[in-house]
């Protein structure tokens, strides 16, 4: 699966409203991709996280060699949007699932001139299953704001706990985080909690992974 790298939700201007209207209608496409081709589709992946100065929503929907992903972070100093679509690539699969595509980003800083651009977003992951349950590993790029972000995850399937560690970095946005999932039976659901190091915070969330 791909975790893109996320991005806000003010609506403090015009370009805020921009942002929420790509943001939709990257949400709407993506829905319309996963309802309409339930049944040819790998899965999907979304992701909301909260803390006093952060939050931050994604969602990836992969079909076939298609990666359809949608992001927003709301931080300190300002408010990003992504949408995006990717390619996975026919090579080198067995050493990680190459993937890259077109971008569109919007971002709304408080203290510069808001941006609308539009970039290249290249990610690589790899899926190891182990006794215990399984490591992700996932490091992604895009051009629109020099973003990027790597992450390492456990999971014990026997007890539904998985930790990872990450750190994403942008023009205008730092982080490492570390968090601890819980899934909820047998259902694709787990609930979140972490501390981000920069922020010197606690958040809580909430995510969904049918892949």
């Amino acid at each position: 699966m791909g975790v893109n790298t996320v991005y806000p939700v003010k609506t403090s201007s015009a370009l805020d409203m921009r942002g929420l209207r790509l943001l939709a209608a990257g949400l709407l496409c993506g829905s319309a991709i996963w309802v309409g081709q339930t049944a040819r589709a790998d899965g999907a992946f979304l992701q909301f996280d909260l803390s006093q100065t952060t939050s931050n929503a994604t969602m990836s929907i992969a079909r076939g060699p298609l990666t359809f992903g949608a992001g927003a972070v709301d931080y300190d100093g300002g408010r990003a949007y992504r949408v995006s679509a990717t390619y996975k690539l026919p090579f080198g699969q067995d050493v990680a699932t190459v993937k890259v595509g077109p971008s569109v980003g919007l971002v709304v800083a408080d203290d510069a001139e808001d941006t609308v651009d539009l970039g290249l977003n290249l990610v690589a992951e790899r899926y190891i299953p182990t006794d215990f349950g399984s490591l992700f590993l996932l490091a992604d790029f895009d051009t629109n704001e020099s973003a990027w972000f790597v992450l390492a995850q456990g999971t014990n399937a026997r007890f539904g706990l998985s930790v990872e560690l990450s750190h994403g970095e942008s023009d205008n946005y730092a982080e490492t985080s570390i968090a601890l999932a819980k899934r909820l039976s047998d259902s694709p659901v787990s609930l979140r909690l972490g501390y981000r190091l920069k922020a010197d915070e606690i958040f809580a969330g909430v995510s969904i992974n049918t892949f």
